[in-house]
């Protein structure tokens, strides 16, 4: 999906989700530890100390010059984001990522929390703290968290609006909370693939954010889908087909189901000959202006068969 951005509690297994995504999907992590190494050039120890310890300093202009180090901090982000694509991920930890990323089509926002007394037990455990001890540092921890969010960007990180999924961690292990995180990814960049290849081609985006059949056998469909775990989509592109003299759209195809896996159209339709005739000669437009797009057409008595044939492969 391009950027993933991660904003965790201290103690909610953020930075736990984090790898394990990135081992999932083969991709790095960038966290604040790379940010100060990598985006901000040659500075003195005393420098990337203050950018460690606060957040106001990065509001300081860079080595004498009107660049703050937030302007360097956005530029190297929006860069990445910018330059990543569907399929070749990227996990920005912290750093702000979701106010920065907020507007990028290729972006999911997660934020990561838990209970204070969860994390507090957590933070015991893991440093041997008593604890009130525990408490002090998740206290800390979140206050300097929401700071430098407020200082640098003027958002509340509390607020929910600023994330796509927010995973609550009291009750679940890092593998089950990253299972809902990889399926919002990897939805998202089946959406952002059909995108991009819809532009390519001079399709249309047809994917919608309901979904809304049209008639019962639609429905009856996508739950025989459903029910042998075929993934699908219900309408997500539309293929213009025909042209009057001034370029405008006479006719246009938009194919009933797309099944990501199997990269495949399917057309449903009844027995009334009319319709077949109609279907058949957009399926043959749709493979003559678009090479490469594999449609088909499927007749409800064939609704079986086909999912059998496709389960083999599954």
């Amino acid at each position: 999906m391009a950027i993933i951005t991660i904003s965790r509690q201290n103690g909610s297994l953020g930075d736990e989700i984090a790898q394990y995504l990135s081992d999932k999907l083969g991709c790095d992590i960038i966290d604040r530890e790379y940010a100060l190494s990598n985006f901000f050039g040659e500075q003195s120890s005393g420098s990337i100390e203050r950018l460690n310890e606060s957040a106001k300093f990065f509001l300081s202009s860079s080595s004498g010059s009107d660049i703050t180090y937030k302007d360097i901090l956005i530029k190297h982000i929006t860069e990445l984001a910018q330059d990543a694509t569907p399929g070749h991920d990227i996990i920005l930890v912290g750093l702000g990522g979701c106010v920065i990323c907020a507007n990028c089509p290729y972006a999911v926002n997660i934020r990561v929390c838990a209970s204070e007394d969860t994390r507090t037990n957590r933070i015991a455990r893991r440093f041997n703290l008593d604890y009130e001890s525990a408490r002090t540092s998740v206290e800390t921890a979140d206050r300097k968290h929401k700071r430098f969010v407020s200082v640098l960007f003027e958002k509340d990180l509390s607020n929910p609006e600023l994330f796509d999924i927010t995973l609550n961690t009291d009750n679940s292990s890092v593998e089950e909370a990253s299972a809902a995180a990889l399926a919002l990814i990897e939805a998202k960049n089946r959406r952002a693939k059909i995108a991009i290849e819809t532009k390519e081609v001079g399709a249309i985006d047809h994917q919608a954010e309901a979904i809304v059949f049209k008639n019962d056998t639609e429905a009856e469909f996508a739950h025989i889908l459903d029910m042998y775990e075929i993934e699908w989509l219900y309408e997500p592109k539309t293929f213009p087909i025909e042209y009057d003299a001034e370029g405008n759209i006479k006719m246009a195809f938009s194919p009933d189901f797309y099944l990501p896996k199997f990269d495949i159209y399917l057309e449903l339709t009844t027995m009334e000959q009319k319709y077949v005739t109609i279907k058949n000669k957009k399926v043959r437009k749709v493979r003559e202006m678009y090479p490469g797009t594999n449609v088909r057409i499927v007749y409800k008595k064939d609704f079986l068969s086909l999912v059998e044939r496709l389960k083999r492969f599954c």
